[in-house]
C-alpha cells in the first residue's frame, strides 16, 4: 500500500504544470492571464487583422480594438510608401514592377559574369600549364635526340601541346601571355558580381517591403471603410 501510494504520489507530481515552486500567487495568475490575453488578440506583426474571425466577429469590443489596430497599421504603411516617394497605388505598383524588370537584369548581369570569370579561371590555369612546361617544349625542339628526350618527358611536353591548342583556339595572344594580367581581369568581374549582387539583395528587401505594404492597404481598402474609396489618386489617412 505504501509503495501504492508513492506511486500515486509521484503521477500527481509529474502531471503539474511546470512552474517552479518559488513562484508567488500574483506571478501565477499573471502568467495564467497572459495565455488568455495570447489565445484572444492575435498577433499583428505589420499584418492586418482579420476582423471576420470567428473570436472577432461577434464581439463589437473586439471590432473596434481590431479596427483602431488596423487603422494604425494602414497610416505606419503609408507613411513608409511616403518615404519612397510613392503617394498612390498607381505609382506603388509601377516601383514594384521596375524593381521586379531590374532584379531581374541584375541576375542575367550576375549569371553572365560568372559564365566570364569560369572562363578566364579556366584559360588561367591553361596559361599556367603552358608557362610551367614550355622549357620542356623547348629543349625538346632544339635536343640532338628528340626521341629520347620525348620519352624522358613525354608528359609535360603533351601537357605544354594541349594547354596551347585551347589557348590558340580561345584567341590568346601567346606572345603577349601574362598570368598576372588574367587575375586582375577575374578579380574585377568578381568585384562587379559583388556590387550586382549586393543592388539584388537590395532589390529583393525592398520589393518585399512594398509588397507588404501593397497587401496590407489593398486589404484594408477592400474591407468597410467609407470613408476611403480606392483611387490612384486618394491618400489614406494618418493617425
Amino acid at each position: 500500500l505504501c509503495g501504492y501510494a508513492h506511486s500515486c504520489a509521484f503521477i500527481s507530481v509529474i502531471e503539474l504544470p511546470r512552474i517552479p515552486a518559488y513562484y508567488p500567487k500574483e506571478r501565477i495568475k499573471e502568467r495564467i492571464e497572459n495565455k488568455r490575453q495570447k489565445a484572444i488578440f492575435p498577433s499583428v506583426h505589420n499584418k492586418l487583422i482579420d476582423t471576420n474571425a470567428p473570436n472577432i466577429a461577434g464581439n463589437i469590443g473586439l471590432q473596434k480594438w481590431a479596427n483602431k489596430e488596423n487603422l494604425k497599421i494602414v497610416s505606419a504603411e503609408y507613411n513608409k510608401m511616403l518615404t519612397h516617394n510613392l503617394h498612390n497605388f498607381s505609382e506603388l505598383e509601377d516601383r514594384i514592377a521596375l524593381l521586379h524588370m531590374q532584379q531581374k537584369e541584375v541576375n542575367t548581369s550576375v549569371v553572365s559574369l560568372e559564365s566570364q570569370i569560369r572562363h578566364l579561371r579556366e584559360m588561367l590555369k591553361y596559361a599556367k600549364q603552358y608557362q610551367k612546361n614550355k622549357i620542356y617544349d623547348d629543349h625538346y625542339k632544339s635536343s640532338k635526340d628528340p626521341d629520347r628526350y620525348f620519352r624522358k618527358y613525354e608528359s609535360q611536353i603533351i601537357l605544354f601541346a594541349g594547354a596551347e591548342h585551347i589557348l590558340q583556339e580561345n584567341g590568346i595572344d601567346l606572345k603577349h601571355l601574362y598570368s598576372n594580367k588574367l587575375q586582375a581581369q577575374i578579380a574585377d568581374l568578381i568585384s562587379r558580381k559583388e556590387s550586382l549582387n549586393t543592388q539584388y539583395v537590395s532589390f529583393k528587401q525592398e520589393i518585399k517591403e512594398l509588397e507588404l505594404i501593397h497587401q496590407n492597404l489593398s486589404k484594408y481598402l477592400k474591407q468597410d471603410a467609407p470613408e476611403i474609396q480606392r483611387s490612384s489618386h486618394n491618400k489614406l489617412p494618418s493617425l
